[in-house]
């Protein structure tokens, strides 16, 4: 049996896997079917997941989410007369938060670094996949949503950096919610507002005209949201 008869074969029979380990990582597809395995590989390339030995893979473009093996639960509480557990004894968040934070630090280290805006958007457009289809098997905490903030902050420059105007120096920016909750971005388009029409207007629905520095204004909103991310993932250690 070849490696794709054997992928439609386990596919088959995921109405079964109600009885998998409990342990098992877990590749729901944009079908509604779910892979449950352990999870090798997750890249722009594609998903691979482990089913009893065979390994499977998935084009990115096919996977809705990634699910991992469930973080340990709540200790017990404690019995009466004892002293409470102390904040060390908390249960760890799942690994996969600390995954998904190492997308977008990488990307954060690229902007520090330097880089072209053909090296950004190679980057960006190979991360924010991954980083969805994590995110998307993640609690909807503050800290998933601090790095989802964070990753729509990289695809806002990504768009706006290949939308500057050529008679001067401004951008297209996509309007977007998450802009409402970075200060710093806040603080610029005010300050660009008082200067007139040449520095912001918003002349479509969907996009305002702004100066161009507002690209590392939003590249600061992101780091922000990184360390966000990171000190609540420290705390939740």
């Amino acid at each position: 049996m070849d490696g794709r008869l054997v992928a439609v074969a386990l596919i088959s029979v995921l109405p079964l896997c109600w009885f998998c380990p409990a342990s098992a990582d877990v590749v729901e597809l944009k079908s509604g079917e779910r892979v449950e395995g352990a999870l090798k590989e997750a890249t722009p390339a594609g998903v691979v997941i482990d089913v009893a030995g065979q390994s499977i893979r998935f084009d990115v473009s096919k996977v809705r989410a990634v699910y991992f093996g469930p973080p340990a639960p709540p200790p017990s509480p404690p019995p009466p007369g004892s002293s409470s557990p102390t904040a060390s004894a908390a249960p760890k968040p799942p690994a996969s938060t600390e995954g998904v934070l190492q997308l977008v630090l990488s990307l954060r280290s690229a902007v520090k670094g330097g880089t072209t805006l053909r090296e950004y958007e190679g980057r960006v457009n190979d991360a924010a996949p991954l980083v969805e289809l994590q995110l998307a098997g993640l609690p909807r905490d503050a800290g998933a949503a601090a790095i989802r903030d964070a990753m729509r902050y990289y695809l806002l420059v990504e768009s706006a950096w290949s939308n500057q105007a050529t008679a001067s120096r401004t951008v297209w920016l996509k309007k977007d919610d998450a802009l409402a909750r970075c200060p710093g971005y806040q603080d610029y388009a005010r300050k660009m507002q008082e200067k007139g029409e040449a520095f912001y207007a918003e002349r479509m629905r969907s996009y305002l005209v702004i100066a161009d520095g507002v690209i590392p204004v939003l590249w600061s909103c992101a780091s922000d949201k990184i360390t966000e991310a990171e000190k609540l993932l420290v705390k939740a250690k």
